[in-house]
C-alpha cells in the first residue's frame, strides 16, 4: 500500500488474514477485520464510520488473541460497501518505530503459522442473507466449486445459498450431504437440471418423499426426471403432489389420469 519505491519487496508480501483488529474513532473503539495485511499497510473492514482525520489509530491481534500490536495508519482509500453499514479502509503504516517494526514482524509471523481462515469464518449463527451474499461473492468461483464437494456441515449451509449452478451442482455430490440438507438444496432456483437428476439419482434419498416431491415441481426440471421419481407414487402421494403449485402441466394430466383409473 506504501508508494515508496523501496517497498517493492514489501508489498508482495500481503494476504488474507481475517484477524481481528480494532479501530479507534472520535473517542470510540470498534471491532473489525485486517484483510491483505502486508509490512506497509493493511486493509480494515467493519462496521465504522469513515474516517474523519488524515489517519488513525488500530490494534492488529493475532489469531490466537496471544499478541497484539498498536499502529497508526495514514488512509489511502475509503469504500463504504453497498449495504450502506461495511466500510473498507486501506491503511499505510505511518509513525513506525524500531519496536512497532519488530512487533509487527512477531504478528505476521504469528499469522502465517495460523491455518489460514475460511471464507466464512466470520460468519456468526444467525447470518443475514446479505451477509452470506457478501461472503460466497467475496470468494472466487473456482475455490466455492472446490469446497462445496467436500466441505462439512456449517459451510454447506452457507453454500446452498450460491446462486452459481456450478456450486450447487459440486455441493449435490458432497458425500456427506443429508436427506434435510437435499430437500432444501432442491428448493435452490439456481440448480440446473443436471443436479436435479442428481439428486433424484442418488440411493440415499431415493425412498424421501419430500425430496422427490421438491425436485417434480422445480422449474428446471426435465420432465423424464419428474416423471421418474413419482413413477411409484400412491394415491395419497399423488393427490398431495397434485396440490402443490408448479407442477408441468403434462405431468399433472398424467397424473390427474392415474387418480381416475379404476
Amino acid at each position: 500500500m506504501s508508494g515508496q519505491p523501496n517497498d517493492v519487496h514489501r508489498q508482495g508480501f500481503r494476504f488474507r488474514t481475517g484477524v481481528l483488529a480494532e479501530l479507534e474513532e472520535d473517542g470510540r473503539v470498534f471491532a473489525c477485520e485486517a484483510q491483505n495485511i502486508s509490512r506497509s499497510g493493511v486493509l480494515l473492514v467493519g462496521e465504522f464510520p469513515v474516517p474523519s482525520a488524515d489517519s488513525v489509530s488500530f490494534r492488529l491481534c493475532s489469531p490466537s488473541g496471544s499478541l497484539s500490536v498498536s499502529l497508526k495508519g495514514r488512509v489511502i482509500r475509503v469504500q463504504p460497501d453497498t449495504d450502506g453499514t461495511t466500510v473498507r479502509v486501506a491503511l499505510e503504516f505511518v509513525e513506525m518505530d524500531d519496536s512497532r517494526r519488530d512487533a509487527l514482524e512477531v504478528l505476521l509471523a504469528r499469522i502465517m503459522e495460523a491455518p489460514p481462515p475460511g471464507p466464512f469464518d466470520g460468519l456468526k449463527p444467525g447470518a443475514t442473507p446479505q451477509e452470506i451474499r457478501s461472503a460466497l461473492e467475496a470468494t472466487p468461483l473456482q475455490q466455492r466449486i472446490a469446497l462445496a464437494s467436500r466441505t462439512g456441515l456449517k459451510e454447506r449451509e452457507f453454500l446452498r445459498s450460491d446462486i452459481h449452478p456450478a456450486v450447487l451442482e459440486s455441493l449435490a455430490h458432497n458425500p456427506h450431504l443429508s436427506v434435510g440438507e437435499a430437500r432444501a438444496l432442491a428448493a435452490s432456483i439456481y440448480l440446473s437440471s443436471g443436479t436435479l437428476d442428481t439428486l433424484a439419482n442418488e440411493p440415499r434419498f431415493k425412498g424421501d418423499e419430500d425430496l422427490r416431491m421438491a425436485i417434480a415441481v422445480h422449474p428446471r426440471v426435465a420432465s423424464g426426471t419428474a416423471e421418474k421419481v413419482t413413477a411409484d407414487f400412491k394415491m395419497p402421494q399423488i393427490k398431495k403432489l397434485l396440490a402443490k403449485p408448479g407442477l408441468n402441466q403434462l405431468l399433472r394430466e398424467k397424473l390427474f389420469r392415474r387418480t381416475t383409473q379404476k
